[in-house]
């Protein structure tokens, strides 16, 4: 079979090929003005699959051009409810390692460019990947005002400072490849939670922030790794996910990661977020965007379970 060439479409072709489809639009300018801002492939190509009847074909007969608009700005919505909670934890965390690298290895440069002081026997390639970023972001400190006044004033660049220029994926990796004893330190600062889930939790949360920060689509996002086995799981027996890589298990990860007062927030705008969405798109059309987040019908009653 052939394979079917993309090719350039004004605006208004754009419109014509939808409406071809069977997409009901009330408004062709208003159609117009919302391609302009977001483009037919972020728009229609990155949301359009659940109101279509199969994948290449037309759409349903209940599915509109602003549905899908509705359900865009929904994701919009999800990506700043949840990277502001990201942003949050990573913060954490980068304070917490820092301090337990230090109190274990010392505070000098040296001390964290030195590949003994992490997991290295396990982790050779890894390691010295990562020193040599850490080695490269002194090396060039003028990108980064606090990292340049340490380098030049002090002749050393403590942990704590150069931690600020390292992004979620390095944290994540950091933690990975760290001494057993450092990452149990950090982790005991979280209630129920292993060393070895909360380096998966990492792992996964670093993608999922990505998505958010890219501005890609978030909804029914899954990763290649899965978070390990996490006790709230096996609280209500009817629950069994069969993913633990979804939109749904990033909630679980919050729950355990974030102090009760910020989790409960983060669940009260989830919440009013799918609620607009129901009355924007229905009830099916928010059920099946629910499923692709991983989101179980009692999901509600699983995030209001207490963490042991």
């Amino acid at each position: 079979m052939s394979e079917i060439k993309k090719h350039f479409l004004s605006y208004d072709e754009q419109i014509d090929l939808l409406k071809q489809k069977k997409l009901s639009i009330k408004n062709d300018e208003i159609a117009k003005s919302e391609l302009k801002r977001y483009s037919y492939y972020s728009l229609i190509t990155g949301y359009k699959d659940i109101f279509k009847i199969a994948k290449n074909g037309d759409y349903k007969s209940d599915a509109s051009f602003e549905g899908i608009i509705y359900l865009y700005k929904f994701d919009d919505s999800m990506r700043e409810i949840f990277l502001h909670e990201f942003i949050h934890i990573e913060k954490h965390i980068k304070s917490l390692y820092s301090y337990s690298f230090c109190e274990l290895y010392g505070d000098k440069q040296n001390d964290y460019l030195d590949a003994n002081n992490y997991n290295y026997s396990k982790y050779q390639t890894d390691v010295n990947n990562f020193i040599s970023i850490l080695n490269g972001i002194i090396r060039h400190s003028s990108r980064y005002k606090y990292v340049h006044h340490n380098k030049t004033k002090y002749k050393n660049v403590p942990l704590w400072v150069i931690m600020q220029t390292l992004t979620f994926g390095n944290l994540s990796k950091m933690y990975n490849f760290s001494n057993q004893k450092l990452q149990s330190q950090v982790a005991k600062e979280f209630p129920s939670i292993y060393p070895h889930q909360l380096s998966s939790m990492l792992n996964v949360l670093s993608k999922f922030r990505n998505v958010c920060a890219h501005g890609e689509r978030l909804y029914n996002y899954k990763t290649k790794k899965s978070i390990k086995k996490l006790d709230v799981y096996n609280e209500i027996s009817e629950y069994n996910p069969k993913s633990k890589n979804d939109l749904f298990t990033v909630l679980i990860c919050l729950k355990y990661l974030l102090p009760t007062f910020n989790y409960e927030n983060f669940l009260n705008l989830l919440n009013t977020a799918i609620t607009r969405l129901n009355s924007d798109i229905g009830e099916s059309y928010t059920k099946l965007v629910l499923e692709g987040m991983g989101f179980p019908d009692n999901w509600k009653d699983i995030a209001a379970i207490p963490i042991n």
